[in-house]
């Protein structure tokens, strides 16, 4: 009588291997992914920051520029709010609100506001388990699932660990 051999001999201990693999590869890369997902969002900050210092710099540039071009419009301002001296001929019809305002709130009044938002790590189970206190029983658990697939083994795993069948 002739019998037959399967093809694969489907071995349970190979889920447990593969679920104890992936349970420690997620407790090494996702705490290192997070800490890539800060990185990266401060630097992002930090851009956004450069580019509001540039800026700040090219609307003072700019300031100086039109002071010392002579312009009429901002040289009356100037007058009238640091000096206090309306040119002649001229009466004032509602008081200036920019009288207590100095010459870089005008500045800054012209730039525009940063739109930089801060984009949390995204959030799910694993990521909470895996950064949270409960990391050390993922890796623990883990390493149980290797444990038990390496024990489950029909003769395949057990080989190579130089475990001989009885």
């Amino acid at each position: 009588m002739e019998t037959r051999r399967q093809l694969f001999n489907i071995d349970p201990g190979w889920c447990y291997l593969i679920a104890g693999l992936a349970l420690l590869v997620c407790a090494a890369v996702v705490p290192e992914q997070a800490k890539v997902h800060r990185l990266r969002e401060e630097l992002a900050a930090l851009k956004s920051v450069e580019a509001s210092g540039y800026r700040r710099l090219q609307a003072y540039a700019e300031f100086a520029d039109d002071v010392e071009a002579g312009e009429p419009a901002l040289l009356r301002r100037l007058a009238a709010s640091q000096l206090n001296l309306m040119p002649g001929g001229t009466t004032p019809v509602l008081m200036a609100t920019s009288i207590d305002s100095t010459v870089t709130d005008w500045v800054e009044a012209t730039l525009p506001e940063s739109n930089f938002a801060y984009m949390p790590f995204a959030d799910s189970l694993l990521a909470r388990w895996v950064l949270g206190p409960s990391k050390l029983w993922l890796i623990a658990l883990g390493a149980f699932c290797l444990f038990v697939g390496l024990m489950m083994g029909n003769g395949t795993t057990k080989s190579a660990l130089g475990v001989r069948a009885a």
